[in-house]
C-alpha cells in the first residue's frame, strides 16, 4: 500500500535504516524511553509524509555542511537550492513536532 499525501511524495520511501537513525538521534536528544520512542517514530513518519527520502537525505547532508566546521559553510548557506531544500525539511519537521510531541 502506497499512500500519497502530495503528488510527488511517497510516505514509505524512507529506508528502515534512515528511520532508525532518526529515532535513535531523536531519543538521544530527548529522553530514551518507550514514550519518546513512540514520539520520535511518529515524527519520522510525519516527515516522510511531507518530504521524499531523496530530499531528506540532501537536506541532512546540507545541514551537516552548514553546521560543521567547514570552510565551505558560507557557500552552502548562500545557495538558493540549499535554502529551498532546508525550508522544506524545516516545514516537515515543524509539522511532525505539532503532530507527535
Amino acid at each position: 500500500l502506497i499512500i500519497f499525501t502530495d503528488s510527488n511524495v511517497k510516505s514509505n520511501d524512507f529506508p528502515t535504516l534512515a528511520r532508525s537513525e532518526f529515532v535513535f538521534a531523536c531519543m538521544s536528544s530527548n529522553v530514551s524511553n518507550r514514550d519518546f520512542m513512540a514520539k520520535c517514530s511518529c515524527a519520522i513518519d510525519e516527515i516522510a509524509k511531507r518530504i521524499n527520502y531523496e530530499e531528506y537525505a540532501q537536506a541532512e547532508a546540507i545541514a551537516r555542511l552548514q553546521y560543521g566546521a567547514s570552510p565551505r559553510e558560507e557557500a552552502y548557506k548562500s545557495v538558493g537550492l540549499s535554502k529551498k531544500t532546508m525550508d522544506k525539511l524545516y516545514r516537515a519537521q515543524a509539522a511532525s513536532e505539532l503532530e507527535c510531541f
